[in-house]
């Protein structure tokens, strides 16, 4: 008998060895996704990952990840967090290089991303959150300047060659739970973005900040304008992808990673808007891009606020959510 056991011990130990296994796997229960902060992770001007930083990963254990672009840190509570890079690249490399660390175990893990984004103006307004259903990658395509043709229309097409990860759609259950469960949080404002709100005729643009939920477009590039907001609307109708709410430097790479690693189904993503995609009355898209609209900081801190709301609920109910998103319940949630 004791044979048999040393044999099996044996074994147990070999495979760790080669699979590059051990006793200290980590079990995210949440791991979220900054793409960038702007000084240190603590303790000066708040970018997307220091609110979070501050409230889950002081004491945590930091795991330094060959590939990513920032260790990622993990609270005893099962909440795990890092900074994935700003640019689809850097987000799609990060992730790629997480996942496939034998070190984490993210088979019933939960991926939110938290960070900010522009938004049309008769859409949302500053200071608002967007939960995303689903998700346009603006670059993939075929696209010409209008300056080098005479005839008015499109100036994209799309690229059968990208397949199906132009358009990619979170699960509407989960997308639906993330909503139910922060749409009340208590966002902040200022008053500097109050009044730049006001420089914009679109009522919606006036309004306080909000909880939403809408289709975002990702694209390397900070676009901005009315005509490329235009295309934007013009790819989302073509691809039958609703209506876009928020824009975006990195969702689609983490998405499209997930999906081929069999978990798109467990990805929120919550945006905070810190800019309008397009210059107001007199203004122009280079001055709109400049200007400082009072917004930033009550991003950076709703974007918090809402995202946290989730990531506490599933922690805390982690006996239900472990086993995957479950139904909705047929009662408002408080």
């Amino acid at each position: 008998m004791r044979k048999a056991v040393r044999s099996v011990a044996s074994i147990f130990l070999v495979l760790l060895l080669v699979t590059g296994a051990s006793a200290d796997v980590i079990r995210p229960k949440v791991l979220v996704f900054a793409m960038f902060e702007v000084g240190a992770n603590t303790g000066d001007f708040a970018g997307e990952f220091q609110h979070w930083f501050d409230r889950y990963f002081k004491d945590a254990t930091s795991v330094s990840v060959r590939g990513a672009f920032a260790p990622v840190y993990c609270s005893p509570s099962g909440v795990c967090g890092t900074v994935v890079g700003v640019g689809k690249a850097n987000a799609a490399a990060s992730l790629t290089a997480i996942l496939s660390d034998p070190r984490f175990d993210v088979s019933s893990t939960y991926f939110l991303t938290s960070g900010c984004a522009g938004t049309p103006p008769d859409r949302g307004t500053l200071g608002s959150v967007f939960w995303s259903d689903c998700i346009v990658d603006y670059d993939l395509g075929q696209r010409w300047s209008p300056l080098d043709v005479t005839e008015k229309g499109p100036v994209f097409q799309p690229l059968e060659a990208a397949g199906k990860g132009i358009v990619l759609r979170l699960d509407p259950v989960l997308t639906e739970w993330a909503h139910r469960l922060s749409r009340n949080a208590p966002l902040e404002d200022a008053v500097d973005a109050a009044l730049y709100r006001l420089r914009y005729r679109e009522k919606q643009a006036h309004r306080k900040p909000f909880v939403g939920v809408g289709t975002t477009v990702c694209s390397d590039t900070w676009w901005h304008g009315h005509t490329l907001s235009r295309e934007a609307d013009y790819l989302c109708a073509l691809y039958k992808a609703g209506t876009y709410v928020s824009t975006q430097m990195e969702d689609s790479a983490v998405a499209l990673v997930l999906q081929r690693h069999g978990m798109l189904g467990r990805y929120m993503i919550a945006r905070d808007i810190v800019n309008f995609d397009q210059p107001h009355e007199g203004q122009t898209p280079k001055e709109s891009l400049a200007a400082r609209n009072g917004s930033f900081s009550i991003g950076m801190k709703n974007g918090f606020l809402v995202g946290a709301a989730v990531v506490d609920h599933i922690v805390s109910n982690w006996s239900v959510w472990e086993k995957g998103v479950p139904p909705l319940p047929a009662a408002p949630l408080q």
